[in-house]
């Protein structure tokens, strides 16, 4: 359950679509004069809505000596964030395929957006023109699965404009190979099987994957802290992957041992600074987060940013702090679980 930019390229080769100015994919047919539109066209265009939390990682273990996508993945942990991504999507039928990204209002040619639609296309035969409005409340590129719930919603927004139906299981089925195959994430659609603390114990593509969660605190909330997006093979790169594996294994038999929230994220901690992952900037923001009221906290897996869970009641002080402290930083409250959804949109 991890987002992440896989090194190994041997092993794991991302093919991103590219585009044309005007949004048509590579390979694509040539591009026809456009049709006039008319109430006939307007009539057929379709909208649809879906939204999915963000699974946040807080420890892994990579699993990418696989032969096959459906058993590369990741062991590992982590928290949901509830409807931090929305996307709501229209079909325009016609006869140039099409397709255009927008995040948080701005055009954009993320890769597993445009991989989610391109599948989902073929699958569907949709043809046409496509049209994918992400809303993300959550930072890109911080270690909180995005790229993960872009390709969920995007997949389940397109079921539902076609009148297909799809499992939750069959969706994350497909969100890992997209994942795999774009280099983005390792297991990260285990945050959409399962909500509040989850847990991976066993690597692969659903439903190869086995996971368990932990209990949480009734009253309890996830406090994101976030610097900068970084690149994510910066920080990887101080050690080999071999052995961030084991320091992530030996680190959750530890957390099985007594899987409570408190142990989960002190192994998840030590786990980034054994590991050599926490950057100079979040140390500074664990030694903050030390001397605050809250339950435990960790990385982002992988990111320059870090999260502590904490009782609503003390949630508000401790927010208030970060802000002050690190006041160019992203701090925010989530509610931690929630599931995915989608409908059609009038």
């Amino acid at each position: 359950m991890v987002p992440l930019d896989i090194p190994d390229r041997d092993t794991i080769h991302p093919v991103p679509p590219t585009t044309h100015p005007e949004g048509r994919l590579e390979g694509c047919s040539k591009p026809r004069r456009p049709r006039r539109r008319g109430a006939r066209e307007n009539l057929t265009q379709r909208r649809s809505y879906a939204c999915a939390p963000a699974p946040l990682s807080s420890i892994f273990s990579p699993k990418i000596r696989g032969e096959s996508v459906e058993e590369i993945g990741a062991r590992g942990g982590g928290f949901t964030l509830a409807d931090a991504v929305e996307t709501r999507a229209e079909h325009h039928p016609g006869d140039e395929d099409q397709i255009h990204v927008y995040v948080n209002g701005v055009i954009s040619d993320h890769v597993t957006s445009l991989r989610a639609a391109e599948v989902s296309r073929g699958i569907l035969g949709l043809r046409g023109k496509i049209v994918l409005k992400h809303s993300v409340g959550v930072p890109i590129g911080a270690g909180l699965g995005t790229s993960a719930s872009l390709a969920l919603t995007t997949i389940l927004t397109l079921f539902r404009i076609a009148g297909r139906g799809i499992s939750l299981m069959s969706a994350c089925k497909l969100v890992h190979e997209i994942e795999v195959r774009c280099g983005t994430g390792l297991n990260s659609e285990a945050g959409f099987l399962s909500s509040g603390l989850v847990l991976v114990l066993e690597a692969g593509a659903p439903p190869r994957l086995k996971i368990d969660s932990i209990p949480l605190p009734r009253d309890s909330v996830l406090i994101v802290i976030a610097a900068t997006p970084v690149e994510k093979q910066r920080i990887l790169g101080r050690r080999s992957l071999e052995e961030i594996e084991e320091i992530g294994d030996r680190k959750i038999s530890e957390i099985l041992e007594n899987p409570t929230p408190e142990n989960f994220l002190e192994k998840s901690r030590e786990f980034a600074l054994e590991a050599g992952l926490a950057t100079e900037r979040v140390q500074e923001i664990f030694e903050e987060l030390g001397r605050l009221p809250v339950i435990g906290y960790a990385q982002n897996m992988i990111g320059e940013a870090c999260h502590a869970l904490a009782l609503r009641r003390d949630a508000e002080v401790i927010v208030k702090k970060l802000r002050e402290v690190f006041p160019e930083y992203f701090v925010e409250m989530f509610e931690v679980g929630g599931l995915a959804s989608s409908f059609i949109e009038a």
